[in-house]
């Protein structure tokens, strides 16, 4: 049976624009409920569902085409729209309050079928976007409605998660969805009644559940997380990067990860945890005696006030406070705290400020939020110390899984960055999880970094184990790295230091903890040195900046071939690769089933090409989106405008692009635009790096208008490739349905791909590898002629 386009009404236009907008909200809900309750590594999972989720609803629509037929669309799609609406809900529900506490043997498959749960909502907003694309004229105009809507999506969803909980947000998604169903379903007056029920049900829990969560009073949560209930919440705070808890601390032991002997003092302390995991500690202090928190002498994390006097420092991750206390306990005064979550903010200065004695209003602080490296160089303001203390949140932002912010911060340019805004001895102090027997990679990661900036900054080779000390206390390893070389004089009083306070000097110039940490410290350690060890220990850049992921690739199926070694990241390695090759037999299966029932009569040769084409433009628009990303994320200065600006400027201008293209384009004319795409994508990657660091000391505003400027127009050509598809395929009209599921199956395996080609091979190779996806489809136009083009307007 053969499709039928439509004229399409406003409601098709609202309605593809509201699907759009509450799928892409729906989708970035997932990744922040994901990584509390879950993992953040599973929160990359969202991405892959919604896709699927869209990709099977394409395909029931191709594979049911008398259900979905022209006459029936209204019907059909306030129906879906409808199931969207309730299951949504219904499966968010169930999933934050299911404690998922499993035998070890069961985890995996019992998470994969809970997740796959998700795929039924965005199945059915799958099913309603496909109806109005290939059961519509004018194409580009309503896939211009959907890009819009989708990036009104992101940026609107980002807003409302700084004032709202997600449970909140998902009701009045749900009743969004719920108005889209009430104005398509037309003469349907009884579908359209049950419509307009539902939006009004779902938008007043909504506004009730909003109404509860902004006045601090009980309401729908997280009752589990990461299979510990979640109860006794003093505070809690969700954004568009984290959920920020406090609770009380049941002990009146002192809370510590690097004391080099045990503490008997007491001390009233609250925990603050980020997504149910990394965290922190709340102290309390009278805001003018200093003499309770003396304990934090013994801490390795402060051996930096041990070895040069300090009279300035710049503390990156505030936190609880506890390293602003100790710059303040060792009698600095200059001390410019920078904290990147607006959440911990407000749970220092307003809800415990009284708690924690005001301390960041003492006049030798000043307080600010904004991500660290982005302010520093910036401003950069002349300090002692840089002091960087166990910094890791394990936290998804919005723009995906395994973008966390803080790897930003272990990059050999971060480094560079921070020793410029160093005084002349002043030193950059960093702190990580250490144990000599069996976690040793970030001591090696640290060292590499070490070596690799002061290289940077010009100091010769010889001299690099001179401008280096390394400190273990308890489970923590403390590095300090100067641009001016330590004297004998401070090399041996840094000694007696670790001595009188019980730490173990791991690195000194006549010191080192073994010959591999000797060997990166003296900037011995070549490519093939590296290749030889169990895990990658080599120096993580802003091109590769995964500090965190050691585990190879090789390597990521079975982590106890690297047995002695760091495999804290491993399990989220495996993810990756479990997804992409699951993502991949997946798209392979939704390729290769309708090819196989596909009638004899139709041309082989044409319909490899479309699918072809458009599995091309999914894997090649996923590339670039996840590699740009990526590539500003630092540039803008904060993890959210990766989502703010990057995204929404692909897909509004995308959307721009796509209102351009008519079903009657010119056959002759159809290869131009796909060749100028690739010209600009060309552009934009050689033009990246650079504006980056012309563009860098400039202020936020400059930064956001330089990045539009520079996607725009990148944007606006990817845009028009969907619709340009839809013209050169017409002539199998009734299979469009399957090519839209194919772009969307492509994309789920490519929203994976990125991520593996950016670990393994750098955030450039993703883009690039973009960029030839994009330059296959323009071989494909190509190879249409102009008869058979023309054919297509019949």
């Amino acid at each position: 049976m053969s499709a039928v386009s439509i004229p399409a009404s406003r409601a098709r236009f609202l309605g593809i624009f509201i699907i759009a907008l509450v799928g892409v909200a729906y989708q970035v809900l997932l990744t922040r409920i994901f990584s509390v309750t879950l993992y953040y590594h599973f929160a990359f999972a969202g991405i892959s569902l919604a896709m699927l989720g869209l990709t099977v609803g394409a395909e029931k629509v191709y594979l049911n085409a008398k259900r979905f037929s022209a006459d029936r669309f209204e019907e059909e799609w306030a129906h879906a729209a409808l199931k969207f609406s309730t299951t949504s809900i219904e499966i968010v529900l169930w999933f934050l309050c299911a404690p998922l506490i499993l035998p070890k043997g069961l985890i995996l498959a019992v998470l994969s079928c809970s997740l796959l749960l998700f795929v039924i909502p965005f199945t059915y907003s799958g099913i309603c976007v496909t109806l109005i694309l290939t059961r519509s004229a004018s194409v580009g105009q309503l896939y211009a409605a959907d890009l819009i809507g989708a990036a009104l999506g992101c940026v609107g969803i980002v807003a409302l998660l700084f004032y709202l909980d997600p449970v909140c947000i998902v009701f009045l998604l749900s009743g969004l969805s719920a108005y889209a169903a009430f104005k398509v379903a037309g003469t349907h007056l009884k579908l359209a009644a049950r419509a307009k029920k539902i939006m009004l049900f779902m938008v007043a829990v909504g506004v009730v559940q909003g109404a509860l969560y902004v006045t601090d009073h009980p309401h729908l949560g997280v009752f589990w997380a990461k299979g510990t209930k979640q109860q006794s919440i003093l505070f809690e705070r969700w954004n568009a990067f984290s959920r920020v808890r406090v609770i009380p601390w049941a002990s009146e032991e002192l809370l510590g990860w690097g004391f080099g002997r045990r503490q008997t003092m007491k001390i009233d302390q609250k925990y603050l945890d980020i997504d149910a995991d990394a965290g922190t500690i709340l102290t309390h202090f009278d805001g003018t005696n200093l003499k309770p928190v003396s304990y934090l002498e013994d801490d390795v994390i402060n051996m930096g006030y041990h070895l040069r006097p300090i009279q300035s420092v710049a503390v990156i991750g505030v936190g609880g406070g506890r390293d602003v206390m100790s710059a303040l306990y060792f009698g600095a005064k200059k001390i410019v705290a920078i904290e990147l979550n607006p959440a911990i903010v407000e749970a220092i200065t307003t809800k415990f400020a009284d708690f924690t004695g005001h301390f960041v209003s003492r006049p030798e602080v000043t307080l600010i939020n904004a991500e660290a490296r982005s302010w520093l160089a910036q401003h950069r303001p002349q300090v002692d110390m840089v002091q960087i203390s166990l910094i890791d949140t394990w936290a998804a932002t919005a723009a995906g899984g395994l973008a966390l912010s803080e790897n930003r911060l272990y990059t050999m340019e971060a480094w560079k960055e921070f020793m410029g805004t160093l005084t002349p001895n002043g030193m950059l102090v960093v702190s990580r999880w250490f144990k000599p027997t069996n976690y040793k990679g970030e001591f090696y990661r640290l060292l590499s970094l070490a070596a690799s900036s002061l290289e940077a900054r010009g100091v010769p080779r010889s001299e690099l184990r001179q401008h280096i000390l390394a400190f273990n206390g308890h489970e923590v390893i403390t590095v300090a790295v100067s641009p001016s070389a330590f004297t004998p004089a401070e090399v041996t009083h840094a000694h007696e230091q670790a001595k009188k306070w019980n730490f173990n000097v791991e690195m000194a110039p006549d010191t080192a903890f073994d010959d591999t940490s000797r060997i990166i410290a003296s900037g011995e350690a070549d490519k093939a040195f590296y290749d030889s060890l169990p895990i990658d220990v080599s120096t993580p850049t802003d091109n590769s900046p995964f500090f965190f992921f050691m585990t190879r690739l090789r390597d990521a199926l079975h982590p106890r071939s690297v047995t002695g070694y760091d495999t804290t990241n491993s399990s989220a390695l495996t993810v990756v690769v479990i997804l992409m090759l699951g993502t991949l037999v997946v798209t392979a299966g939704f390729v290769l089933d309708p090819l196989l029932k596909m009638e004899s009569r139709v041309p082989l040769k044409g319909v490899l090409l479309d699918l072809t084409y458009f599995g091309g433009i999914g894997l090649g628009f996923m590339l670039i989106e996840i590699s740009q990303m990526q590539r500003l994320m630092v540039f803008l200065g904060h993890p959210i405008y990766g989502l703010c600006v990057v995204l929404f400027t692909l897909l509004l201008f995308g959307g721009l692009g796509s209102a351009t293209v008519h079903e009657d384009i010119r056959p002759e004319r159809i290869w131009k635009r796909p060749f100028l795409l690739c010209i600009v994508l060309c552009a934009v990657g050689f033009m990246t790096a650079p504006l980056m660091t012309e563009f860098t000391p400039f202020g936020t505003p400059a930064r956001i208008l330089v990045s539009i400027v520079l996607l725009a127009p990148a944007g606006f050509c990817m845009g028009m490739m969907f619709p340009t598809g839809m013209v050169i395929s017409a002539r199998n009209r009734e299979m469009q349905p399957w090519f839209w599921g194919i772009n969307g199956a492509v994309s789920v395996f490519a929203s994976i791909l990125g991520m593996a080609i950016s670990i393994v091979y750098g955030i450039a190779a993703a883009y690039w590898t973009g960029v030839a996806a994009y330059a296959v489809c323009l071989l494909i136009v190509l190879s249409y002629k102009p008869q058979d083009a023309r054919g297509t307007q019949g």
